[in-house]
């Protein structure tokens, strides 16, 4: 979609709006404000323009409306920290004066700053990347303040759930029949008449599912009812792909972005259908297995927590810091615990510098592997607080262990945190895989901005108490 105009239009149907200008002093001590002064402006700039840049925004003259990033930058940091939709935030600029003076719009009498679709594909162009700079940004800003403390590095591995239902196997395949409808429906539209077998046996698979769920009753019924749902998404697929080669010439965006789909959902039962045929002769998940032809780096995750045995979503690792500050890294596939201390320490080696290293590196028993320790070791990390396994002795001395306790449950705490309404970090409402990374990303920003203007204010109480 193209950028139109700053802010939605006015529609030309309706009475002029009669407004009232309203003059009112905002305390420069609001948190909020507290926080805008704290912030390295320069630096935040510098990586969001940086990736609008990336994105093909319009930063450098070109023809058209110049990409306002004056504005954008300070309203995209309060969107993130107060973990608003793009929506949200329309209404949020609209009507709250604090906000106004945060992005720096105080003077600008223009109720409306930007409309909601403006503030989406600002954000959707800073993308996970940028978002995780920005993270950085804060936690070295935070370290210089004297907020976090760097010389403890704690980890431990999570699952980001996302919105999506139990992923049986029925379910994901008819998840697949259903993208390839849709594909096979855009190119009949377009003229395409050789697609009416595919449409024809993807609505088979649909109604296959559906006897599944309806009508199977018992273990036989239902692995005879599977089989057959692999024969036929196994005939849909090939089908599909015989179109995509005939169509292999035709240039039309609708038609290239319909032949893109259906070859992704090859890819995606390449690997599922010998997934599937693992589980139903051994009994036994495969590794990697496909939970959502959508979404394939999801994975299962299993936990064996209380009362949640295993946990469908993108696999994280987090870290944090001394004084609560985090950073987080979505692991490619299922996390090797024994070598996430070392990726625990890249991520820290990423913000800090290439030499830099903790005094005291934690992890739970799950970590704990000779070699990795060896390497910490060699990395200089003096003191290694991994919990051993079995009759294994500590790493560290008595009094150590007790903040290695401490700061386990600390990082716990943060997880569970993130995993709050607040921050989201949990069943984000993004739907594709680039902004579900982002969306992660966010979800930690959030926190360790919110983090930041606490710790700011909390400050200033203490010094507030003190001249008392």
């Amino acid at each position: 979609m193209r950028e139109q105009a700053e802010s939605t239009a006015v529609p030309a149907s309706l009475p002029a709006v009669t407004t009232e200008q309203v003059v009112m002093n905002v305390p420069l001590d609001h948190p909020l404000l507290k926080l805008k002064r704290a912030l390295p402006w320069e630096a935040i700039e510098q990586v969001m323009v940086a990736a609008w840049r990336q994105a093909g925004k319009n930063l450098d003259g070109a023809v058209g409306r110049p990409w306002p990033v004056a504005l954008y930058v300070p309203m995209l940091v309060l969107m993130i920290l107060k973990r608003f939709d793009s929506r949200e935030m329309e209404a949020y600029l609209a009507e709250n004066a604090v906000a106004r003076v945060f992005v720096g719009q105080q003077e600008n009498p223009q109720m409306q700053l930007r409309d909601h679709a403006n503030i989406a594909r600002a954000l959707a162009a800073l993308g996970p990347e940028g978002a995780q700079q920005l993270n950085h940004l804060i936690i070295r800003e935070a370290t210089a303040l004297g907020f976090a403390d760097p010389t403890v590095l704690s980890a431990d591995t999570t699952a980001q759930e996302l919105p999506i239902g139990y992923p049986h196997e029925a379910g994901i395949l008819k998840g697949v029949a259903q993208r390839c409808l849709r594909a096979l429906t855009q190119l009949k539209k377009r003229g395409i008449s050789t697609v009416a077998t595919a449409i024809s046996q993807s609505q088979q698979v649909l109604k296959t599912v559906k006897h599944y769920h309806l009508f199977a009753k018992d273990k036989h019924e239902k692995t005879e009812i599977l089989e057959r749902l692999m024969l036929q998404s196994k005939d849909l697929i090939d089908h599909s792909s015989k179109l995509v080669e005939q169509l292999a010439t035709r240039s039309e965006r609708v038609i290239s972005s319909a032949c893109q789909k259906l070859s992704d959902m090859k890819q995606v039962t390449e690997t599922l259908l010998p997934q599937i045929k693992y589980w139903l002769k051994t009994g036994y998940v495969a590794a990697g297995k496909i939970l959502h032809p959508g979404i394939t780096q999801a994975k299962a995750i299993v936990r064996n927590k209380a009362g949640k045995k295993v946990e469908f979503g993108l696999p994280y690792l987090i870290s944090r810091l001394g004084g609560g500050y985090v950073f987080g890294k979505l692991l490619e596939k299922l996390p090797n615990e024994t070598k996430m201390p070392l990726e625990s320490l890249a991520g820290y080696r990423e913000i800090f510098g290439a030499s830099a290293t903790p005094k005291l590196m934690i992890y739970d028993r799950g970590g704990h592997s000779a070699a990795t320790i060896k390497k910490l070791k060699q990395q200089g990390v003096s003191q290694i607080g991994i919990q051993p396994k079995g009759q294994a002795a500590w790493l560290v001395a008595e009094e150590v262990q007790k903040t290695v306790l401490s700061e386990r449950g600390k990082t716990e705490g943060t997880i569970g945190t993130l995993k709050s309404e607040k921050y989201g970090f949990n069943k984000p409402k993004q739907r594709n895989a680039a902004s579900l990374q982002a969306a992660g990303q966010h979800s930690l920003l959030s926190l360790n901005l919110n983090k930041l203007m606490r710790d700011l204010l909390n400050l200033d109480q203490q010094a507030t108490m003190v001249g008392t």
